[in-house]
């Protein structure tokens, strides 16, 4: 990674960046605005700072909104149990989605997933929907971060999105 932050740091400041758009979005820091792809989007982040995680949210987005998945039943569960089972019903839809398509990664199904997931239960119930859930499904989750560092980091996802694509 090109940066001084931390993996876990880095992924809670892209969780943050793919809630910044809902309204009502609170954060415990200040977020500058970026136009990217026609939208405006607030995010963490000073100017000092290398990583930006915007474009690796958006990029993230795409790739979730890649996955055709009924999130209704997961997303009720998630709600209902206040985000406890969040990783439990990301993992499922991961490996039932990775079974339907092998030529997909375990670990880029677990991405699209979390995020979708996640998206999905902003827009039905915005207060059960922290940043956290994405944070620690992710970093308690060692395939998805050697993924990550296999691809040189978060900076480099978008560099391979032609590759395995859903």
């Amino acid at each position: 990674m090109k940066d001084s932050m931390t993996f876990e740091e880095q992924v809670e400041q892209i969780a943050e960046a793919l809630l910044a758009d809902f309204p009502g979005q609170k954060s415990k820091t200040e977020f500058r605005v970026l136009h990217y792809n026609g939208a405006s989007v607030r995010f963490e982040g000073s100017a000092a700072s290398p990583f930006d995680p915007v474009p690796i949210a958006n990029t993230l987005r795409r790739l979730g909104d890649q996955f055709n998945a009924d999130l209704e039943r997961p997303a009720r569960e998630v709600i209902e149990a206040e985000g406890r089972k969040f990783k439990e019903n990301v993992e499922t839809l991961s490996k039932t989605w990775t079974i339907q398509n092998p030529e997909l990664e375990y670990e880029k199904a677990f991405l699209v997933v979390a995020v979708k997931l996640l998206r999905y239960i902003a827009k039905k119930a915005y207060g059960v929907a922290q940043p956290r859930l994405l944070t620690e499904a992710i970093n308690a989750t060692p395939e998805v971060r050697h993924y990550i560092e296999r691809q040189g980091g978060w900076e480099n996802l978008e560099n391979r999105r032609g590759q395995n694509n859903p």
